[in-house]
């Protein structure tokens, strides 16, 4: 029953990602801003492997991490970065109380999405690295490769981009294991920044060739308009 209504949320954010919706989420803009990669972020749902029945209890307090999802997406519509990220923290309490581990890496991803878009790259870097480790501790690769790419805008913005490009090569990894097109076109993308960043023009056209077959191979029409807008935007030799 919970990892459906995990599932369901998961499907939910990233149809809201792909609409490009997520007032936090860091967009291109300028080739020369760093960590200008695409943040990602997960919904936060309830899940617990408590087995006694609880229902009532966990019914509660999944409407509870609806609630506070949506009222931090509010928050943020409207610039209001820390109400938003109060939020996130209530869902880790709640998630904690309930013994979901991935809840937890969730929300702390979600609130170094946050500060990835208010350039507070230390800060991102923390509560990201934490929600990394989380992941793995229960086997979540999806939830690594979101991440991932989270952490390598971070390090980016920090000034240490062949770092951001191990971490990209690690979400590319696991990305192409579990066949996600969607998720490899966005990190290709990603890595054509990155390196259109630092002047290698002809690296990043090949990343963006890649993210665009990726994207056409996915059906995700949205995506591959955003990958073309990107090839535009590509810096003239």
């Amino acid at each position: 029953r919970y990892q459906t209504l995990r599932s369901n949320l998961r499907r939910n954010v990233k149809i809201w990602l792909q609409k490009g919706s997520l007032p936090n989420r860091v967009k291109l803009a300028q080739f020369g801003k760093p960590g200008a990669g695409m943040v990602e972020e997960r919904e936060t749902s309830l899940d617990t492997e408590d087995p006694l029945d609880r229902d009532t209890m966990v019914d509660r307090d999944h409407q509870r991490v609806t609630d506070l999802n949506a009222e931090a997406r509010a928050h943020l519509a409207k610039g209001d970065w820390e109400p938003a990220v109060a939020c996130y923290e209530a869902v880790i309490s709640i998630a904690e109380a309930a013994g979901d581990i991935a809840g937890r890496a969730e929300a702390m991803n979600n609130i170094a999405s946050v500060h990835l878009a208010l350039m507070n790259w230390e800060t991102a870097l923390s509560q990201a690295s934490e929600a990394r480790n989380l992941y793995q501790s229960v086997g979540d690769a999806e939830g690594e490769a979101v991440v991932l790419n989270n952490l390598a805008a971070a390090h980016d913005g920090m000034g240490d981009w062949p770092q951001a490009v191990a971490l990209y090569d690690e979400a590319l990894a696991l990305r192409q294991a579990a066949g996600d097109l969607e998720g490899e076109a966005k990190t290709l993308r990603n890595l054509a920044i990155l390196y259109a960043q630092h002047g290698n023009r002809n690296r990043a056209k090949t990343y963006l060739n890649r993210a665009l077959m990726a994207a056409k191979k996915a059906k995700s029409r949205q995506l591959m308009a955003q990958i073309r807008k990107t090839v535009s935007q590509l810096p003239r030799r």
